[in-house]
């Protein structure tokens, strides 16, 4: 039966059931600047609490080596790869494009092959048309434990002075409408 009296609880069990969620909401850590970017291609995307420190190995490339300090100052995409895993050919062609759409003075695809061979991501590399990443092997598959990465690809993004942002574990779109915005992002910071 509808009396004031019921109308009254009711409200104050509505004031009380708002009052409870608002408490809920503030006590929640505030959702942190790079997560906001993590929906559609990029829902996997993490920040670690206690990130690994970027990786000091020396990878080989056509020319000579190279080592993660060579890209210091600008913000870097690492994707640890490997042409015998699917997910990773399927991503490479977005990465090359992600490169030649920002890379330059302020950004760099920085894309670490474990492949037997230097040989078989140059024909790999051919074979998928791409041209604006570099080809870097790792020889010595270190940067796979220096890194603590949970399989492949994974992707890594560091800022300016090589500190570790966020990660992506699986396969992205990186030509999509959120990536390019996280990768806009870290360039503006």
């Amino acid at each position: 039966m509808f009396t004031l009296t019921n109308a009254i609880r009711l409200m104050i069990l509505a004031g009380l059931l708002a009052v409870a969620l608002t408490l809920v909401k503030a006590c929640q850590a505030p959702e942190g600047a790079l997560e906001r970017f993590g929906v559609d291609s990029l829902t996997k995307l993490t920040v670690l609490d206690n990130p690994p420190l970027q990786s000091g190995a020396t990878f080989q490339t056509p020319t000579g080596t190279m080592t993660l300090e060579d890209v210091r100052g600008k913000v870097v995409l690492v994707n640890v790869w490997a042409t015998w895993c699917a997910p990773c050919v399927v991503e490479m062609p977005s990465l090359d494009e992600l490169e030649r759409m920002r890379g330059g003075e302020d950004f760099a695809v920085v894309p670490i092959s474990l492949d037997r061979t230097m040989e078989e991501i140059e024909t790999f590399y051919a074979r998928m048309e791409l041209s604006a990443i570099p080809i870097i092997h790792d020889p010595n598959y270190s940067v796979n434990a220096q890194l603590d990465l949970p399989g492949l690809p994974t992707s890594i993004l560091y800022d300016r002075s090589g500190r570790e942002v966020a990660r992506l574990p699986g396969e992205a779109e990186w030509v999509s409408t959120e990536a390019l915005a996280l990768i806009d992002y870290l360039i503006a910071q």
